[in-house]
């Protein structure tokens, strides 16, 4: 009876924990922020879809605010961001909300263990990023849309299938490839804007990043 009990109240500190670090994410400057990052989301994402990029440029906004806000903040812009970018005409989009969330809560967790405070150390999410983005979208590329989403990666993707590689190993490389430039972009692009940003305007979270 007594482990019950200490099993639970476990369980209900682990609770508390994640509430408080869920709530911490979210102050008036975050919410303020928000849109912003939805902004710059679905700004990079009209540019890419128009000129046929094989990049995305649909997360900077998300990593930004994983850095200036925290995880938890970060996967709602990310999710969000795609939602309306499905709104406005792209489709494709909805399909791909798990990656920004998985990218937002990656960045704001890595941002939190300090690897945003500097430009040396955001060489780490840029190497981390781009395999998380790989891994979560890869199956939804070949699952849901066989491999040809009508983006640039696309385009990749028909290139390395006509080497002779199967379709996934195909999916799956095409994905890396762009990923370890676009997500290791966003990573730095993401980290000079919020440096840029005054520290009075900064969340708690950007202000303890941007301090280290």
């Amino acid at each position: 009876m007594a482990e019950h009990t200490s099993q639970t109240e476990t369980t209900g500190g682990a609770f508390h924990r994640l509430k408080s670090q869920i709530s911490e994410d979210f102050t008036t400057t975050t919410w303020v922020l928000i849109p912003i990052g939805i902004g710059i989301n679905t700004t990079g994402s009209i540019i890419t879809n128009t000129l046929k990029l094989p990049l995305f440029l649909d997360n900077i906004g998300t990593v930004l605010i994983a850095i200036l806000a925290g995880p938890w903040a970060a996967a709602l812009t990310g999710g969000l961001g795609n939602v309306i970018a499905t709104l406005l005409g792209n489709p494709v989009k909805l399909a791909f909300v798990p990656v920004p969330v998985a990218i937002g809560l990656t960045a704001g967790f890595l941002a939190r263990r300090g690897w945003f405070g500097s430009v040396k150390k955001v060489i780490v999410p840029a190497l981390i990023l781009p395999i998380v983005a790989t891994l979560v979208a890869t199956p939804i590329v070949v699952m849901v849309f066989g491999g040809v989403t009508g983006a640039g990666a696309s385009l990749v993707t028909g290139v390395i299938l006509a080497s002779g590689q199967t379709l996934v190993e195909s999916a799956l490389s095409a994905q890396l490839m762009v990923e370890v430039v676009d997500k290791g972009g966003t990573a730095f692009v993401a980290y000079f804007i919020g440096r840029a940003v005054p520290t009075q305007f900064l969340p708690p979270q950007g202000q303890r990043v941007y301090a280290k």
